[in-house]
């Protein structure tokens, strides 16, 4: 199970990242996701694996994964 913590959306709202915290071991994992209008739903772009223990650098890591997926300045 995972327990959503954060979620960051690029400004045009085409893709988010989510910061979910494992329930097995309480580390945080970090997701790409883009939006299908076609499908409606959100679909999981990040392959790569990404783990670290706390928030802060969680969103550090989210906020870089989503500038290079999106090619968006993140704030």
């Amino acid at each position: 199970m995972h327990e959503l913590l954060k979620e960051i959306y690029a400004p045009s709202k085409a893709y988010k990242v989510e910061i979910n915290k494992r329930s097995r071991d309480g580390l945080l994992e970090i997701d790409v996701y883009l939006w299908d209008s076609e499908w409606d739903t959100w679909i999981q772009k990040s392959t790569g694996f990404s783990l670290t223990d706390n928030l802060k650098s969680a969103t550090v890591i989210a906020k870089e994964k989503l500038r290079v997926y999106s090619g968006e300045i993140i704030e």
